[in-house]
């Protein structure tokens, strides 16, 4: 496993962002690609059978929400070197998990061109304070190679715009263009990620290739703490079949990420254990029996 390295943080710190390349070993990616085609189509098979997937991709773009079906995808939203880049930013072990939307952006469907803005409107109802009790970190996992033709995520280095990341939050190119003028293309291969923070102008851009498709994975975490900052609550996706899956084979840690109660929290009693292992069959109940039988419970 790619282990973090410093002068990756020091590059996220100073500029607002960092490219990690290949993060994703050949197996990770492998089978991340293997549970996407079970929500969207490779290019090949759309071309195959088009009269198919025309609708399903005609707006341009698919999306897919967590928990997934299998387990490569579920794996990169709780991959060890993202959550240690994660901790070691927001400076606590104790992270939660706000987004994790998969994307498929298919060629000749649609520009995909953005204007240059920052994340937060979507993710607070307040401003992103630059202090790591309250950040929101945001990452995007490369699942298709990236050129400069596939519609690449540009981004403009926190030196060049410093402190000015209030409103507006969206910044055309007619009314900044010198903003534009120091726009970097985040061009990788498969397996890749971009760090960056709701404090990093960025944008989707066009994809002038005529044929292919981009798939990416959106992700945010945060201190699970402050209720003033985030975008989704998991308990929607409570009884659905990906969901019973992933918490019947996730670890304590990766459930307490998307609002699962810890181990020895109070909530756990006789009568919780049992209802949980009742809903959750398969689920391993040790830890939590262990953690109610610490604090006196039989």
């Amino acid at each position: 496993m790619t282990a973090v390295q410093q002068h990756d943080l020091e590059h996220w710190r100073k500029h607002g962002y960092v490219i990690i390349e290949k993060f994703l070993s050949d197996a990770e990616l492998e089978a991340a690609l293997h549970d996407i085609h079970v929500y969207m189509p490779s290019w090949e098979d759309y071309l195959a059978h088009r009269h198919l997937y025309e609708p399903l991709v005609a707006p341009g773009l698919i999306s897919a929400p967590f928990p997934f079906e299998g387990d490569g995808l579920n794996h990169v939203v709780f991959h060890p070197y993202l959550l240690d880049f994660a901790q070691t930013v927001l400076e606590t072990d104790d992270v939660a998990l706000t987004q994790a939307g998969l994307m498929g952006k298919y060629a000749g469907k649609h520009d995909y061109e953005q204007t240059l803005h920052v994340d937060y409107g979507n993710n607070t109802l307040v401003y992103p304070k630059n202090d790591p009790s309250s950040f929101i970190f945001p990452v995007i996992v490369y699942y298709t190679d990236v050129t400069v033709d596939s519609g690449p995520t540009y981004v403009v280095s926190q030196e060049v715009t410093g402190d000015d990341v209030g409103e507006p939050r969206h910044r055309s190119r007619d009314d900044y263009p010198d903003l534009y003028a120091y726009e970097t293309p985040v061009t990788v291969p498969a397996g890749s990620a971009l760090i960056y923070s709701m404090r990093t102008f960025h944008r989707g851009s066009a994809m002038r290739a005529t044929q292919g498709v981009r798939y990416t994975h959106h992700l945010t975490y945060q201190p699970a703490g402050p209720r003033w900052i985030g975008k989704n609550t998991w308990l929607m996706r409570g009884g659905s079949p990906e969901m019973d899956h992933f918490v019947a084979t996730a670890t304590p840690k990766q459930r307490e990420m998307v609002g699962f109660p810890p181990v020895g929290d109070p909530y756990w009693d006789a009568e919780t254990l049992a209802g949980v292992a009742k809903r959750y069959p398969a689920m391993d109940m040790t830890p939590y029996r262990e953690g109610a039988a610490a604090r006196g419970v039989e």
